[in-house]
Protein backbone atom coordinates (compact mmCIF):
# COMPACT_ATOMS: atom_id res chain seq x y z
CA UNK A 1 0.00 0.00 0.00
CA UNK A 2 1.36 2.79 -0.55
CA UNK A 3 2.45 6.12 1.78
CA UNK A 4 -0.68 8.70 0.50
CA UNK A 5 -2.80 5.99 1.64
CA UNK A 6 -1.08 4.98 4.74
CA UNK A 7 -1.18 8.83 5.66
CA UNK A 8 -5.01 8.63 5.16
CA UNK A 9 -5.40 5.99 7.77
CA UNK A 10 -3.35 7.48 10.08
CA UNK A 11 -5.72 10.95 9.87
CA UNK A 12 -9.16 8.85 10.10
CA UNK A 13 -7.07 6.88 13.46
CA UNK A 14 -6.74 10.48 15.01
CA UNK A 15 -9.32 12.29 13.86
CA UNK A 16 -11.44 13.15 17.11
CA UNK A 17 -14.81 11.89 17.90
CA UNK A 18 -17.80 14.19 17.82
CA UNK A 19 -21.14 14.17 15.90
CA UNK A 20 -20.77 13.02 12.83
CA UNK A 21 -22.35 15.18 10.24
CA UNK A 22 -23.59 14.07 6.71
CA UNK A 23 -25.21 15.91 4.44
CA UNK A 24 -27.15 15.47 0.95
CA UNK A 25 -27.70 16.80 -2.14
CA UNK A 26 -30.31 15.12 -4.31
CA UNK A 27 -32.55 16.00 -6.71
CA UNK A 28 -35.35 13.66 -4.67
CA UNK A 29 -38.62 15.60 -3.62
CA UNK A 30 -39.56 16.09 -0.18
CA UNK A 31 -42.50 13.90 -0.95
CA UNK A 32 -40.47 10.97 -2.24
CA UNK A 33 -40.00 8.05 -0.30
CA UNK A 34 -36.64 7.84 -1.60
CA UNK A 35 -35.03 10.68 1.01
CA UNK A 36 -36.86 8.64 4.05
CA UNK A 37 -34.95 5.22 2.88
CA UNK A 38 -31.77 6.74 3.00
CA UNK A 39 -32.40 8.77 6.04
CA UNK A 40 -33.33 5.66 8.02
CA UNK A 41 -30.04 3.88 6.82
CA UNK A 42 -28.08 6.41 7.86
CA UNK A 43 -29.16 6.64 11.32
CA UNK A 44 -29.49 2.98 11.39
CA UNK A 45 -25.65 3.05 10.91
CA UNK A 46 -24.82 5.05 14.02
CA UNK A 47 -26.95 7.22 16.64
CA UNK A 48 -24.55 10.21 16.60
CA UNK A 49 -25.61 11.23 13.46
CA UNK A 50 -26.74 14.80 12.04
CA UNK A 51 -28.52 14.60 8.68
CA UNK A 52 -28.12 18.23 7.03
CA UNK A 53 -30.09 18.42 4.10
CA UNK A 54 -28.23 20.98 1.24
CA UNK A 55 -30.73 20.78 -1.59
CA UNK A 56 -33.10 18.06 -2.35
CA UNK A 57 -34.09 20.37 -5.28
CA UNK A 58 -31.55 19.79 -7.90
CA UNK A 59 -33.08 19.25 -11.17
CA UNK A 60 -33.61 15.98 -12.12
CA UNK A 61 -30.57 14.11 -13.24
CA UNK A 62 -28.39 17.15 -13.36
CA UNK A 63 -24.72 16.41 -12.15
CA UNK A 64 -23.98 19.14 -12.95
CA UNK A 65 -25.74 21.39 -10.75
CA UNK A 66 -25.22 19.01 -7.99
CA UNK A 67 -21.03 19.13 -8.68
CA UNK A 68 -21.74 22.95 -8.74
CA UNK A 69 -23.72 23.34 -5.42
CA UNK A 70 -21.78 21.04 -3.37
CA UNK A 71 -18.30 22.43 -4.69
CA UNK A 72 -19.26 25.73 -3.79
CA UNK A 73 -21.01 24.47 0.00
CA UNK A 74 -18.93 21.80 1.36
CA UNK A 75 -16.21 24.33 2.87
CA UNK A 76 -18.87 25.68 5.12
CA UNK A 77 -19.08 22.44 7.02
CA UNK A 78 -16.65 21.36 9.70
CA UNK A 79 -13.78 19.20 8.93
CA UNK A 80 -14.73 15.37 8.66
CA UNK A 81 -18.27 16.17 7.54
CA UNK A 82 -19.65 13.34 5.23
CA UNK A 83 -21.22 14.69 1.78
CA UNK A 84 -23.41 12.40 -0.21
CA UNK A 85 -23.84 13.23 -3.72
CA UNK A 86 -27.18 11.00 -4.46
CA UNK A 87 -27.95 12.50 -8.10
CA UNK A 88 -28.13 9.72 -10.27
CA UNK A 89 -26.22 7.58 -7.65
CA UNK A 90 -27.44 4.06 -9.06
CA UNK A 91 -24.04 2.05 -9.08
CA UNK A 92 -23.50 -0.31 -11.98
CA UNK A 93 -20.47 -2.67 -12.21
CA UNK A 94 -18.54 -0.44 -14.45
CA UNK A 95 -19.37 2.35 -12.14
CA UNK A 96 -18.92 1.47 -8.44
CA UNK A 97 -19.67 3.67 -5.48
CA UNK A 98 -16.57 5.08 -3.90
CA UNK A 99 -15.19 7.66 -0.67
CA UNK A 100 -13.14 10.37 -1.42
CA UNK A 101 -11.24 11.81 0.97
CA UNK A 102 -10.72 15.25 -0.40
CA UNK A 103 -9.83 19.04 1.62
CA UNK A 104 -10.36 17.11 4.91
CA UNK A 105 -13.80 15.94 3.93
CA UNK A 106 -15.28 13.01 2.58
CA UNK A 107 -17.50 12.81 -0.34
CA UNK A 108 -19.52 9.65 -1.33
CA UNK A 109 -20.87 9.11 -5.18
CA UNK A 110 -20.33 7.04 -7.96
CA UNK A 111 -16.97 7.38 -9.93
CA UNK A 112 -18.54 8.32 -13.18
CA UNK A 113 -16.45 11.52 -13.27
CA UNK A 114 -18.19 13.77 -11.21
CA UNK A 115 -15.35 13.90 -8.21
CA UNK A 116 -13.12 14.80 -11.35
CA UNK A 117 -15.03 18.06 -11.70
CA UNK A 118 -15.58 18.91 -8.08
CA UNK A 119 -11.56 18.99 -6.94
CA UNK A 120 -10.36 19.73 -10.40
CA UNK A 121 -6.10 20.02 -9.27
CA UNK A 122 -7.23 19.81 -5.35
CA UNK A 123 -5.87 16.20 -3.78
CA UNK A 124 -7.69 13.60 -3.36
CA UNK A 125 -7.65 9.86 -2.55
CA UNK A 126 -10.47 7.44 -3.66
CA UNK A 127 -11.48 3.92 -2.44
CA UNK A 128 -14.36 1.86 -3.68
CA UNK A 129 -16.31 0.43 -1.82
CA UNK A 130 -17.05 -3.59 -1.72
CA UNK A 131 -20.38 -4.21 -3.11
CA UNK A 132 -22.72 -7.47 -2.74
CA UNK A 133 -24.77 -8.17 -6.16
CA UNK A 134 -26.05 -5.31 -8.17
CA UNK A 135 -29.52 -4.52 -7.36
CA UNK A 136 -32.61 -2.18 -8.17
CA UNK A 137 -31.90 0.98 -5.84
CA UNK A 138 -29.21 0.23 -3.64
CA UNK A 139 -27.88 3.54 -3.60
CA UNK A 140 -28.97 4.42 0.05
CA UNK A 141 -27.53 0.79 1.13
CA UNK A 142 -23.99 1.68 -0.36
CA UNK A 143 -24.06 5.39 1.09
CA UNK A 144 -25.13 3.88 4.44
CA UNK A 145 -22.58 1.45 4.42
CA UNK A 146 -19.98 3.93 3.07
CA UNK A 147 -20.85 6.22 6.37
CA UNK A 148 -20.52 3.45 8.54
CA UNK A 149 -16.62 2.75 6.67
CA UNK A 150 -15.66 6.21 7.24
CA UNK A 151 -16.71 6.45 11.31
CA UNK A 152 -15.16 3.13 11.56
CA UNK A 153 -12.15 3.45 9.77
CA UNK A 154 -12.40 0.37 8.52
CA UNK A 155 -11.31 1.37 4.47
CA UNK A 156 -8.35 -1.02 4.86
CA UNK A 157 -10.65 -4.66 4.77
CA UNK A 158 -14.25 -2.85 3.48
CA UNK A 159 -12.85 -1.09 0.91
CA UNK A 160 -10.00 -1.10 -2.14
CA UNK A 161 -7.45 2.12 -3.42
CA UNK A 162 -9.13 3.14 -6.92
CA UNK A 163 -8.84 6.15 -9.23
CA UNK A 164 -10.71 8.81 -9.78
CA UNK A 165 -12.89 8.60 -13.63
CA UNK A 166 -11.74 11.77 -15.41
CA UNK A 167 -14.47 14.03 -16.68
CA UNK A 168 -13.91 17.05 -19.39
CA UNK A 169 -15.55 20.22 -19.48
CA UNK A 170 -15.67 22.64 -22.21
CA UNK A 171 -12.83 25.48 -20.88
CA UNK A 172 -14.18 29.85 -21.19
CA UNK A 173 -12.62 30.85 -24.48
CA UNK A 174 -10.58 33.60 -24.21
CA UNK A 175 -8.52 36.31 -26.63
CA UNK A 176 -7.20 39.67 -26.59
CA UNK A 177 -10.41 41.26 -27.23
CA UNK A 178 -12.99 38.70 -25.95
CA UNK A 179 -14.66 36.07 -23.44
CA UNK A 180 -16.64 33.45 -24.64
CA UNK A 181 -18.44 31.52 -21.37
CA UNK A 182 -21.92 30.10 -21.01
CA UNK A 183 -24.09 29.86 -18.13
CA UNK A 184 -23.33 27.04 -14.99
CA UNK A 185 -26.52 27.85 -12.63
CA UNK A 186 -29.66 29.57 -12.10
CA UNK A 187 -30.41 29.87 -8.80
CA UNK A 188 -33.88 30.33 -7.68
CA UNK A 189 -34.58 33.58 -7.89
CA UNK A 190 -33.43 32.74 -11.93
CA UNK A 191 -30.21 35.14 -11.41
CA UNK A 192 -27.35 32.97 -13.77
CA UNK A 193 -24.33 32.27 -12.72
CA UNK A 194 -21.57 32.26 -15.21
CA UNK A 195 -18.06 30.20 -15.73
CA UNK A 196 -16.50 33.56 -16.42
CA UNK A 197 -14.20 34.78 -13.24
CA UNK A 198 -13.15 38.07 -12.32
CA UNK A 199 -9.62 37.36 -12.72
CA UNK A 200 -9.27 36.94 -16.07
CA UNK A 201 -12.36 39.56 -16.70
CA UNK A 202 -10.05 42.23 -14.92
CA UNK A 203 -6.70 40.54 -16.80
CA UNK A 204 -8.32 41.11 -20.06
CA UNK A 205 -10.38 44.33 -19.41
CA UNK A 206 -7.64 46.93 -18.51
CA UNK A 207 -10.18 49.80 -18.04
CA UNK A 208 -11.65 49.15 -21.70
CA UNK A 209 -14.75 49.99 -22.75
CA UNK A 210 -16.99 46.43 -23.46
CA UNK A 211 -20.04 44.90 -23.97
CA UNK A 212 -21.89 41.80 -22.15
CA UNK A 213 -23.83 40.15 -25.27
CA UNK A 214 -26.25 37.49 -23.19
CA UNK A 215 -27.52 34.50 -25.44
CA UNK A 216 -27.12 36.26 -28.47
CA UNK A 217 -26.88 40.01 -29.96
CA UNK A 218 -29.97 41.54 -28.65
CA UNK A 219 -29.65 42.00 -24.70
CA UNK A 220 -26.45 43.66 -23.87
CA UNK A 221 -25.27 45.22 -20.74
CA UNK A 222 -22.45 47.80 -20.87
CA UNK A 223 -21.14 48.16 -16.95
CA UNK A 224 -20.20 45.79 -13.98
CA UNK A 225 -22.28 46.88 -10.99
CA UNK A 226 -21.22 46.42 -7.50
CA UNK A 227 -24.79 45.13 -6.36
CA UNK A 228 -27.97 44.90 -7.34
CA UNK A 229 -29.80 48.15 -5.74
CA UNK A 230 -27.31 50.06 -8.32
CA UNK A 231 -29.79 49.20 -10.77
CA UNK A 232 -33.53 50.15 -10.93
CA UNK A 233 -36.29 47.60 -10.73
CA UNK A 234 -36.60 45.79 -14.27
CA UNK A 235 -32.99 46.44 -15.02
CA UNK A 236 -30.85 44.13 -16.73
CA UNK A 237 -27.54 43.97 -14.67
CA UNK A 238 -24.01 42.27 -14.27
CA UNK A 239 -21.55 41.97 -11.73
CA UNK A 240 -19.49 39.64 -9.70
CA UNK A 241 -20.48 37.68 -7.00
CA UNK A 242 -19.13 35.90 -3.66
CA UNK A 243 -17.72 33.30 -5.62
CA UNK A 244 -15.71 35.23 -8.23
CA UNK A 245 -17.85 34.79 -11.22
CA UNK A 246 -20.02 36.84 -13.26
CA UNK A 247 -23.58 36.74 -12.62
CA UNK A 248 -26.08 37.82 -15.15
CA UNK A 249 -29.66 39.13 -13.68
CA UNK A 250 -32.94 41.53 -13.68
CA UNK A 251 -33.16 43.79 -10.44
CA UNK A 252 -36.17 42.15 -9.07
CA UNK A 253 -37.20 39.91 -11.90
CA UNK A 254 -36.03 36.75 -13.09
CA UNK A 255 -33.82 36.89 -16.10
CA UNK A 256 -33.96 33.05 -17.30
CA UNK A 257 -37.66 33.57 -17.66
CA UNK A 258 -37.46 37.07 -19.83
CA UNK A 259 -34.15 36.23 -21.18
CA UNK A 260 -34.55 32.64 -21.98
CA UNK A 261 -31.42 32.23 -20.50
CA UNK A 262 -31.15 28.06 -19.55
CA UNK A 263 -27.42 26.11 -17.88
CA UNK A 264 -24.79 26.25 -21.05
CA UNK A 265 -26.43 29.51 -22.59
CA UNK A 266 -23.64 31.40 -24.41
CA UNK A 267 -22.39 34.52 -22.58
CA UNK A 268 -20.15 36.42 -24.41
CA UNK A 269 -18.03 39.76 -23.23
CA UNK A 270 -16.26 42.27 -26.53
CA UNK A 271 -13.76 44.09 -25.51
CA UNK A 272 -13.01 47.59 -27.41
CA UNK A 273 -9.51 49.42 -27.62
Amino acid sequence: MNNKCMNFFYLCAIWPSQMTIVTITSDWNRGDYYLGILKGRLLSVKKEIEIVEITNSIPCFDVLQEVFVLRNSYQAFPKGSIHLMCVMSEPSADIPMIVVFADDHYFIGVNDGRFSLMFKDLPAIAFEIEREEISSFSAPVLFAKGVEIVTENSFQTRTRATSIVKEIMTEVVSGENQIIGKVIYLDSFGNAITDIDRKLFDKLHRGRDFTIFIHGPRSRIEKISQSYNQNSPGELLALFNSLGLLEIAVNQGNISTLEGLGVSSEIRIKFYN
